[in-house]
């Protein structure tokens, strides 16, 4: 995979590595293609974040569909950041998401965050920064948040 022996988290990689059969890994590979990456941005992304090689082959498949097609993310970020694609996309994405594209249709941000800023923030900072900061709107985001508001 491109790794060097030298490397300090050598014992990690093996063991990420090892534990993902030839099969699996050939087909996590042809998911990530049939969303046109070349083969080299796989293992780059594979290189950086050894934990795509651990998430189920589905669970990858609905994140790079949201990221592409819901949000728009160009395949060249995702290679630059594949660690958007360890989020949790029930419990942190979809809903931070939900809430920053209502915020921004309400016009209460004068510059749209950058999603990738988003999305590193602890959850105390996010409920803070986008949900506690518009106390005239906190309850309908908070609703939206946490998924009551599905349709929103």
């Amino acid at each position: 995979m491109g790794f060097s022996v030298d490397l300090r988290m050598l014992v990690q990689v093996v063991n990420a590595v090892s534990s993902v059969s030839g099969e699996t890994f050939s087909r996590k590979i042809k998911l990530f293609r049939s969303f046109g990456f070349s083969e080299d941005e796989c293992m780059d992304m594979f290189r950086r974040v050894l934990g795509l090689l651990t998430i189920s082959e589905d669970k990858l498949k609905f994140k790079i569909d949201f990221f592409l097609n819901d949000f728009k993310l160009n395949r060249c970020a995702l290679v630059s950041w594949p660690t958007c694609l360890t989020y949790n996309i029930e419990k942190r994405i979809i809903p931070r998401y939900r809430v920053l594209r209502v915020i921004i249709s309400k016009g209460l941000l004068q510059k749209e965050p950058s999603f990738r800023h988003v999305l590193i923030l602890s959850e105390e900072k996010f409920l803070g920064k986008f949900i506690s900061r518009f106390p005239d709107d906190a309850e309908e985001f908070w609703e939206i948040y946490k998924g009551d508001l599905l349709d929103s």
